[in-house]
């Protein structure tokens, strides 16, 4: 138990911060010590724990993580276990306490708003390095949502990060460059794949309501809509249609059927029309001869 505290108490004291907001909120380079906050609303698993993130961060992500919930959830179109896994991305960036093991702040750059090409503000420069691991396993519980389907950027898993720095411009004030290596890199534990079940419930007035491990509340299961592993292999899910996709096979066996038989008779007849001039003809000849 000693060895453990002071493992502990090692990693904490080898932990720095690599940045954290001003007063407004403006993103800013730093080198402090994480700190306990008490509990951290959008991230339960960091509560009670040193952190790198503020109070005002917290509360940032408690907001930021309700839109993520409308486009990668349940309610969006999407899956609750995908929209999980990102908000425990999201909460190691912005809290863990070994950050600037995994971040580097490289200056300040004016850049143009992707929510509003006219405007240009001031960003700070961050290179993210991921554990390809990471990128993955949260790429695979996600890529099936109807957000990722619709953009082609977030085809794969490098596309699928790479999109959502370059979208932290707008919203966080940060242009974030991401790179996959395995050491010094974001990483953490037990991705839920998209097929995975809740952990436990609890119940109130409203209802049952099923949580998974890290505190996030799961809505509904995912299905083979959003999660290809929900999907179950002994049934077609699609078919391709053919050629003759929408119409009904015994009005086209019918009409196929006239169509050949006009066919033979018109031939019949046109043969028949072509033996009587030949005759015709043999007979003329004849009495010309005679």
């Amino acid at each position: 138990m000693k060895i453990q505290i002071f493992l502990i108490l090692l990693y904490y004291c080898n932990s720095r911060c690599a940045f954290t907001v001003d007063d407004k909120d403006k993103p800013i380079e730093t080198d402090k010590d994480p700190e306990i906050i008490g509990v951290v609303e959008a991230c339960p698993f960091f509560s009670g724990q040193p952190v790198c993130c503020t109070r005002s961060q917290d509360r940032s992500m408690v907001k930021d993580f309700k839109s993520l919930d409308a486009t990668f959830g349940n309610d969006g179109g999407g899956c609750d276990i995908c929209g999980s896994n990102m908000k425990r991305f999201w909460c190691h960036y912005t809290c863990s306490p070994n950050q600037s093991e995994f971040m580097k702040i490289t200056g300040r750059q004016n850049m143009t708003d992707p929510l509003n090409s006219s405007k240009i503000i001031e960003v700070q420069m961050v290179t993210l390095e991921v554990h390809p691991q990471i990128a993955c396993e949260v790429f695979s519980s996600c890529k099936r949502t109807s957000f990722a389907t619709q953009v082609s950027a977030m085809a794969s898993p490098g596309g699928f990060f790479t999109f959502q720095g370059e979208q932290a411009v707008g919203e966080g004030g940060q242009y974030i460059n991401v790179e996959f290596q395995e050491s010094n890199s974001l990483y953490f534990d037990d991705i839920w794949a998209c097929n995975h079940n809740y952990s436990y419930t609890t119940k109130d007035e409203t209802g049952i309501h099923y949580w998974d491990d890290f505190g996030y509340e799961l809505h509904g299961e995912c299905g083979c809509n959003t999660c290809e592993f929900s999907c179950q292999p002994d049934k077609i899910l699609y078919e391709p249609p053919g050629i003759l996709y929408g119409f009904e096979g015994t009005y086209i066996l019918f009409a196929w059927g006239w169509a050949i038989l006009l066919s033979l008779a018109i031939t019949i007849i046109r043969r028949c029309q072509q033996k009587k001039i030949e005759l015709s003809d043999l007979e003329e000849q004849k009495q010309i001869l005679g």
